[in-house]
Formats: C-alpha cells, structure tokens, sequence
C-alpha cells in the first residue's frame, strides 16, 4: 500500500511540475478546439507588490480574428485595433489590445477579466496571450514571457497565460 502510494505522489507531483506557480494570471481553461470560440477568463490573484491593479491588458495574439471583451462594473473598456479592417460593410479589423482601466482590484482581492475570441485553425499549437497589470506609482506585472524553443514555462518568473489548441481527431 504504501508503494502505491508514493508512486502516486511522484506521478502527482511531476504532473503538477509543469504548470505555472498559482501566483501567476493564467486562464480559466487551458485547451480549446482550433477554428472555435473560446471564452478566456483571465484570473488574477493579486496585485503588484501589495499594490491595487488599477489596469489590465490583454494583448491579442496574431491569428485570434474576433476578440469581444465583456465590460466589467467600475472600469473603463478601450481596445485598440491591429490594421485595417478586411472586408465589406462594418467589418473592423481585428483588436491587438484589451483594456480595462479606472478600477481598482485591491492585492488581496482575486478577480476575473473575460474576452470571447475566435481561435487560429492551428491544431497542437500552444498559443501565449500575453498580460499586463499595471499598478500605481508606475509598478507593473508584465506576464508576457513567451518560452523559446526547448525550455519549459516553468523556466520563467512572469510567463504569459497559455492556451493548448486541440489536435485534431
């Protein structure tokens, strides 16, 4: 029994190894279909240093084609637009960044930031969607490293919300 036991520690705890510190912005759900639509809820533990986070960005990734973002009470919304707008009558082109800004989310508060996007058709890839608090007094947690080829997300303090793009069946 007890083998069995510390067998399923160990296995438990290197799955566990491979995930990003729980201090760490990361998304809701962490796998989606390619070609779907996804909600992201960004969860954000806390703030900068025990400071309040007063404004969070999310920056679009390349090949996302439609990003909504849902208002949240006591903030401002703003976007900013990647390009020009393809196509016919009310189209825009698609958003770069998400900005919520004006409230405030105390450090020992936990809160949810939420965009609908339409996901790249790239089955099996690993999509990073970088974020920014931005804290008074000019402090900031940038969560915005993209892994390089061969290292782990683990390699990095501040790395950037990731989402698994399912293979296809």
């Amino acid at each position: 029994m007890f083998k069995i036991t510390m067998a399923a520690l160990a296995a438990a705890g290197t799955a566990l190894a491979g995930l990003p510190a729980a201090a760490h912005v990361t998304l809701e759900s962490q796998q989606a279909a390619p070609n779907s639509y996804y909600r992201a809820t960004f969860r954000v533990p806390h703030g900068c240093e025990g400071a309040p986070t007063i404004r969070f960005t999310v920056q679009v990734p390349e090949g996302v084609t439609v990003a909504q973002p849902m208002p949240k009470p006591g903030w401002t919304l703003r976007t900013t637009q990647r390009g020009e707008a393809a196509g016919g009558h009310g189209a825009s082109a698609p958003l770069a960044e998400i900005i919520w800004e004006g409230g405030s989310l105390e450090s020992a508060h936990y809160d949810e930031f939420v965009v609908r996007m339409r996901l790249p058709n790239t089955p099996g890839e690993l999509l990073y969607i970088p974020v920014v608090q931005d804290c008074p007094d000019g402090k900031q947690a940038a969560w915005t490293e993209i892994p390089q080829p061969g290292r782990r997300i683990t390699d990095y303090r501040m790395p950037a919300p990731a989402l698994r793009l399912l293979p296809r069946n």
